[in-house]
């Protein structure tokens, strides 16, 4: 380039002698360029000479066009020689008088971050910028927030049913630097700090005391595309085989090695429908606090996957009073798994289904996390129970008749409208025909007329002989 631009030069050096000695710094300044060593260096940055007026400008007779714009680029006003030097008078050919690499970098000094917009690191200016000027701010070549990123980058996102807002108006630079950052992607500042910037409501979810959900420290593109997806939120895919793909413990459980899932696990929502995705104060990130959170849905009548009912568990506890000790507490997962289970109604532990099963101390294992098991085991002791004649435990008796019967044929599990949860009635047939328990509680015991024996009462202190097997 330097032997051409001197020889145009010296040919037409009458005319343009004044510039033999600008050729001969542009060859200076060709060879000691920083082309193809990342961006240029900026120490020495100058101020361009000042421009001419006029007939003497490029722009003042022959290149109008280039001062027509709405954005001029500085030197067009009329300093052409602060970019270009003169090759060949006679053929009119001009030549950058650096490479065309570093001519920006000469007098736009721009800062150097860890990860560099490939136009700029190549020295590609004119890829974004017209060197002249143009309608659009900052000279850009093309409308910024429509058509010039995606020149070089992907434009499908708008085939996405969900489009992060910055994306769909095309205002790319609300998140991204167009030259250089410090952070990957040329992000204007941290991940997790950019989303918040205009995500307030998640910032005051981070407050001290609160469980944070651990996704949250790899950043919110761990769950949620920055751009655009199919997925409501931005998500990238749906619950719950996005939050599976972390809880991988819990996928097993759920697809592998439980028989019975939580049909709110599968629903519309999955995993959010009991737990927030960012934070809580309350422990495994939950929505609020047992049994308000199960009652959400639990206010309907339900029906298993098998088509089993589930009562309205909402109107249950109204109508009946007297409440089993782990809904009192607000502790309906004492007894029920959250998300699946081995056993039935998502039990934790062994429970016969039936009313009536032979007694064994394992197929009452759920009952027996909270019981003591000599509440049945043993026949006599004041001190096992108040369900006892004198110092004899008539829950031992109950249970080891030959006929077996389960808690739940005296006990409604949830609640009831007797005292210790005893139910109204037990079911009698296979038409479900119900029998009155028509218990009765006094200071000293109480009594019972069910159908399934005579009528029978009971009291802790000075009891009476209980009836033999030939008065029943």
């Amino acid at each position: 380039m330097c032997s051409n631009l001197a020889v145009g030069v010296l040919r037409s050096r009458a005319a343009y002698g004044w510039q033999l000695g600008l050729a001969v710094v542009a060859c200076l300044v060709w060879y000691g360029s920083t082309a193809g060593q990342g961006l240029p260096d900026r120490k020495n940055v100058r101020e361009p000479a000042a421009g001419m007026a006029g007939r003497e400008s490029c722009a003042g007779e022959c290149h109008l066009d280039i001062r027509s714009h709405k954005h001029m680029h500085g030197p067009s006003e009329g300093n052409c020689e602060a970019c270009h030097v003169l090759g060949n008078a006679e053929q009119h050919t001009f030549f950058y008088i650096v490479p065309k690499e570093d001519l920006c970098a000469r007098c736009h000094a721009l800062p150097h971050g860890n990860v560099t917009h490939a136009p700029v690191r190549d020295g590609k200016c004119m890829e974004c910028h017209d060197p002249h000027g143009s309608e659009f701010p900052k000279a850009l070549v093309l409308d910024p927030t429509r058509d010039l990123c995606v020149k070089c980058h992907r434009n499908d996102f708008a085939e996405s049913s969900f489009v992060h807002g910055p994306v769909a108006i095309g205002a790319c630079i609300v998140c991204h630097e167009p030259h250089s950052s410090s952070e990957p992607s040329l992000l204007i500042k941290d991940s997790k700090a950019l989303c918040l910037t205009c995500h307030a409501e998640i910032q005051a979810q981070g407050e001290p005391g609160l469980h944070m959900h651990a996704a949250l420290e790899e950043g919110c593109t761990r769950c949620h595309d920055a751009h655009a997806s199919n997925h409501k939120y931005q998500l990238l895919g749906e619950a719950p085989g996005l939050c599976l793909s972390c809880h991988q413990a819990r996928f097993d459980q759920i697809t592998r090695s439980s028989k019975v899932v939580h049909g709110a696990v599968m629903a519309e929502g999955g995993c959010t429908g009991c737990h927030e995705p960012h934070s809580s104060r309350l422990a495994s990130l939950q929505r609020g606090n047992q049994p308000e959170i199960c009652l959400d849905c639990h206010n309907v009548s339900l029906e298993t996957a098998d088509g089993e009912p589930i009562v309205n568990m909402v109107k249950l506890l109204a109508d009946n009073p007297d409440h089993h000790g782990p809904i009192r507490e607000g502790n309906c997962t004492s007894c029920h798994e959250a998300h699946a289970a081995e056993h039935f109604r998502l039990l934790k532990e062994d429970y016969p289904p039936e009313f009536y099963a032979p007694f064994n101390i394992d197929t009452f294992k759920l009952c027996f996390m909270c019981h003591q098991p000599d509440l049945v085991l043993k026949e006599n002791g004041t001190g096992l129970t108040g369900f006892r004649n004198g110092a004899r435990n008539l829950h031992w008796l109950h249970v080891n008749q030959q006929k077996g019967r389960t808690c739940r044929a005296c006990h409604e599990v949830h609640a009831s409208k007797r005292p210790a949860h005893i139910r109204e009635a037990v079911p009698f047939g296979s038409g479900g025909w119900l029998l009155e328990i028509n218990f009765e509680q006094n200071e000293h015991g109480g009594s019972c007329s069910p159908g399934c024996h005579s009528p029978k009462s009971y009291a802790r202190d000075d009891a009476p002989p209980l009836p033999t097997a030939a008065s029943k």
